[in-house]
């Protein structure tokens, strides 16, 4: 731990010790997550909206589409192999397409790789 967390961390057990941490509003009490606190409040309304009536972001629903494809392909039993390396293709662009969308790196998909 660096210097200035050694610290904070020193601070915060002096500060639990006097009891500055004992009286806080809420304590005990669940917390509020229902907002997201990350998200930019001008797109807080639509998402709400959007939500409140089954729908999801693109990004969110292409994302479905592309687990349910690839599920299908990895059950490729009845796919014959030429139609099969096509369809991994177009996975495969679909999925470099959506990396661009995603709003996180964490949330980018690798591309499917054929077994042989």
């Amino acid at each position: 731990m660096d210097v200035c967390g050694l610290i904070a961390d020193r601070k915060i057990r002096e500060a639990m010790a006097e009891g500055a941490f004992d009286n806080l509003a809420g304590a005990g009490k669940p917390l509020d997550l229902t907002e997201n606190p990350f998200e930019d409040p001008s797109d807080r309304m639509a998402n709400r909206l959007l939500k409140n009536n089954g729908f999801s972001p693109d990004w969110i629903e292409e994302a479905k589409e592309i687990e349910a494809e690839s599920a299908r392909l990895r059950s490729h039993a009845e796919i014959a192999r030429p139609e099969l390396l096509d369809r991994l293709l177009v996975l495969n662009r679909r999925i470099a397409a959506f990396n661009l969308r995603a709003p996180s790196g964490k949330l980018h998909k690798p591309p499917v790789k054929p077994r042989r």
